[in-house]
């Protein structure tokens, strides 16, 4: 654990930008000293293990899923989830949206920086379209954008990548007014991100140390 480095972050964040403590692999009781220290949002990868975490910590905890999403696993990710960061497929959004349990849910739609093939994540112009489209009496809410730097870029092209997701999440808060959420930043780039509009950091081992698993 390293409480210096969740005082320093926290304290530097602004009354409207949050952390998300990413606690995948982290024990329990780690969980709960950050929570004694005052975190209340964490975020995890996994159902198995968001599940079982949920069901041994406080209840007041926020939980954020954002890992990737299998398509049979979804209807328990979205039910154990306070907010799922991590819809980044049509498929995926679509059966959520055709769910029958009319509970709301509320979800971020994973913006694709640059061209890696391994990570997730929808075009603007496919968000665009989906934000435009989204039922306006639906019980699933897009909150935001979940957003993740290339890898192996320099600080300047990190910090395009940035302003670019922040303009485009400026103008997708003009068509719905569900939208208050820009996910973006991880321990190592979390300060350009905050400069570029951030109003959510996810900062995982820098806080818990190294995981489990």
């Amino acid at each position: 654990m390293n409480l210096d480095n969740f005082q320093k972050i926290s304290k530097n964040l602004d009354s409207d930008q949050k952390l998300i403590a990413v606690s995948k692999g982290q024990e329990v009781k780690k969980i709960q000293i950050l929570y004694e220290a005052g975190q209340r949002d964490f975020g995890e990868n996994f159902l198995q293990e968001l599940v079982e975490k949920k069901n041994k910590l406080p209840s007041d905890i926020v939980w954020h899923f954002l890992g990737n999403i299998q398509s049979n696993k979804l209807k328990d990710i979205v039910n154990y989830a306070d907010l799922v960061q991590s819809i980044g497929r049509k498929k995926i959004y679509d059966k959520l949206i055709n769910m029958s349990d009319k509970l709301e849910k509320n979800i971020l739609l994973q913006l694709k920086l640059g061209n890696e093939a391994s990570k997730s994540g929808f075009s603007k112009s496919e968000i665009n379209n989906i934000i435009e489209n989204h039922p306006k009496d639906c019980a699933v809410k897009i909150k935001g954008l979940m957003v993740i730097a290339e890898g192996g870029l320099a600080e300047m092209e990190i910090n395009n990548q940035f302003a670019f997701a922040n303009d485009f999440f400026r103008s997708i808060k003009q068509i719905n007014e569900d939208i208050e959420y820009l996910s973006m930043g991880m321990s190592n780039d979390y300060d350009i991100a905050l400069t570029n509009g951030s109003n959510m950091i996810r900062i995982g081992t820098s806080l818990f140390g190294s995981r489990n698993k």
